[in-house]
């Protein structure tokens, strides 16, 4: 046998290498890989049972690339490619978008391109719902036993507090703000007009009703997605149904079942459809009413503000002339609730008097939250040159609306809600106490409202006070660091339980070892990886910055710089990791169905034994079966087991 000069184009790689060998030829290895010095050769010369391959030196010396190469065979390659690789690519329309322009292109590449980031985002918000319904359960047990135990109509607040848990719980794939700077937020809370009772109900209705859901597309991709991987398996496992090549496709399909959970999970958990929905609920009703002294009419309400625009915190002359107005409105909130619980045996003109007295105090409260939010206007409207580096912004992905960006959002997030959870807290147990008078939600009741002030003191904020977004290390609750921990254990799960099981099952079939298949599922896997740390990473140090740019916009000093640098280099490195990982994950499964490994390279898995290694090239799918077929059940059912875990980690409630 002589080597070709040049080469020879095939449609079937392994058929026509097989032709170049004979019972006499060199190279000739057994099923463990080991050279076979004698053979007792059949008359016809053709190869006896025991060979199943030849060796790396013999492959390349009479198969190399220089001799014989796969050539494209477009029709059974667009098969094979619709069977195995089209119905994922279907189903990425699935993963949740819901951002705004280019970021919906983003997410999708993010989610290909690291699984662990959109597994470690969606267990964050399945925890944070957890957490949400399980605090704000108390508080409604709290509002219940109150009104059994002093007979007062309290129906106004049990309706807030459970459309305020379904809000939070929702709104969690868009930066969240909570503005107490005008009084807004206690006036939410507490304030039983109806114009404010009308928003919780509105908005909590309107995030329902765009809430995603299961649609028949929904089923019918996934459906599809299920089914191509099921045939697959299907293929591997019965010999008649393919070659042996069609095991190691298997391993292509199941390197993306981390798909299943994930388009489960973000529908189950709850996201809205489209960019834009939480705004249009929380802001677009003008409910809440004007008293006449402040110019009368109906406003939006601006105590949860979706957005996550920095500002800057009173000034310390403002400061202390907020502290005086908090605790005047603290000694409002408590001479309001002696006068309220003596009102049955107030003359008129003393509720005259104190209507009176009460709009004045909320005239004086609105100028000096105007002039506070003109002061804060004047220190916010330039830019601030410590938010960017390098013309990139430092706060990274937590100011980017989308499900995806929810990991970068677990701090700014639970500031939020422990915000409005603390201000229904203190409320509810100032209303238990008799420290406040509890608003009367009806006509027949001559109740004197609360002001805005006593709603201040209430919930347990000064009249005008700057809620911080960035919470200090110091100061988070167990639950944050216990959510993150477990998040990032599902990630890697999920991550590594579907990808481990495709690196198993293409390592594991003959011949064994690391090569082109197994090696490119190492590399998507790690790749994922790493991109996810990095994106965390670069989320814990913009939460690090923030802190202190939180207090002062302007600050310049150099370790602020340093972790600017640090912060923005680490994003950008993890999204062009991811970005480039999802494009790989499509080139190799692409390169897989086309033949691509079809090379001496590849086949005698050269990456891991370089000459050393060896490829089946004398067997059958038949012979394949019976060596490899316990591999492929063990990977078929570890990926299965994997995917139902993680939708029962999704699907569970807590109450």
């Amino acid at each position: 046998m002589g080597i070709s000069l040049s080469t020879q184009y095939v449609p079937n790689w392994q058929k026509a290498c097989a032709l170049k060998f004979n019972c006499t030829s060199d190279g000739l290895v057994n099923v463990n890989g080991d050279p076979i010095s004698s053979l007792t050769c059949p008359a016809d010369g053709s190869i006896p049972a025991e060979v199943w391959g030849i060796t790396a030196r013999a492959c390349e010396q009479y198969c190399g690339a220089h001799v014989l190469r796969q050539s494209v065979d477009f029709p059974t390659s667009a098969i094979t490619l619709t069977t195995w690789l089209l119905p994922w690519i279907a189903l990425i329309a699935q993963l949740p978008f819901e951002a705004n322009g280019w970021l919906n292109i983003l997410s999708g590449c993010l989610a290909v391109g690291s699984p662990a980031l959109a597994i470690y985002s969606l267990t964050l918000t399945a925890l944070n719902r957890w957490y949400i319904s399980q605090e704000f359960q108390q508080l409604k047990d709290m509002v219940r036993d109150l009104r059994d135990a002093r007979s007062v109509e309290l129906s106004y607040m049990a309706e807030r507090v459970d459309s305020a848990a379904f809000i939070l719980r929702e709104v969690q794939q868009c930066p969240m703000r909570a503005n107490q700077r005008d009084g807004a937020l206690a006036s939410l809370i507490v304030l039983s007009d109806t114009g404010r009772q009308n928003f919780w109900k509105f908005a909590a209705k309107d995030l329902k009703n765009t809430r995603r859901g299961f649609t028949y597309s929904f089923l019918a991709q996934v459906i599809m997605a299920f089914l191509a991987y099921l045939i697959a398996f299907i293929a591997a496992v019965y010999e008649s149904l393919g070659s042996p090549d069609v095991g190691l496709q298997f391993a292509t399909s199941t390197v993306w079942t981390w798909m299943f959970p994930v388009v489960f999970g973000y529908i189950r958990v709850g996201s809205q459809y489209k960019a834009g929905c939480i705004k249009e609920a929380l802001t677009d009703y003008r409910l809440i009413p004007q008293d006449e002294a402040t110019g009368g009419g109906y406003l939006h309400q601006t105590g949860l503000c979706p957005n996550a625009e920095l500002h800057s915190p009173l000034l310390d002359t403002q400061a202390t002339a907020v502290s005086n107005d908090g605790q005047n409105a603290q000694n409002g909130g408590n001479t309001l609730a002696a006068t309220t619980s003596n009102n049955a045996q107030s003359a008129q003109d003393g509720v005259n008097t104190q209507a009176a007295a009460a709009a004045n105090n909320m005239q004086s409260g609105q100028n000096g939250a105007n002039t506070w939010t003109a002061a804060a206007s004047n220190n916010t409207q330039h830019s601030h040159p410590s938010l960017t580096w390098l013309g990139f912004d430092v706060r990274g992905d937590e100011r980017r609306e989308g499900p995806i960006f929810n990991y970068a959002r677990i701090f700014t997030w639970f500031a939020f809600a422990e915000h409005v959870r603390g201000g229904f807290e203190t409320s509810i147990q100032n209303f238990q106490k008799a420290r406040t008078a509890i608003p009367s939600t009806s006509e027949a009741v001559a109740a004197i409202p609360l002001t805005s002030e006593a709603a201040a003191a209430s919930c347990g904020f000064k009249a005008q006070q700057y809620l911080t977004a960035y919470t200090a290390w110091g100061e988070l609750r167990p639950s944050i660091v216990q959510n993150v921990f477990v998040a990032a254990f599902v990630a890697m799960f999920v991550q590594w339980g579907t990808t481990g099981a495709a690196i198993f099952v293409a390592y594991s079939t003959p011949a064994v070892g690391l090569g082109c298949r197994s090696g490119s599922y190492l590399i998507y896997g790690v790749a994922a990886t790493i991109s996810w740390l990095l994106l965390v990473i670069s989320s814990i140090v913009s939460h690090a910055i923030m802190q202190r740019l939180e207090g002062d916009p302007h600050r310049q000093d150099v370790a602020t710089k340093i972790l600017s640098g640090l912060a923005v280099v680490t994003r950008l490195t993890g999204k062009t990791i991811a970005i480039c990982n999802a494009g790989w994950l499509i080139a190799s499964s692409v390169m897989e169905d086309i033949g691509t490994f079809q090379s001496c390279w590849c086949e005698t898995n050269a990456f891991q034994f370089h000459n050393n290694g060896w490829t089946p090239l004398f067997k059958t799918a038949v012979d394949l079966r019976s060596a490899a077929q316990g591999v492929w059940v063990g990977g078929f059912l570890w990926s299965i087991a994997i995917c139902l875990v993680a939708a029962a980690i999704f699907t569970y409630e807590r109450r």
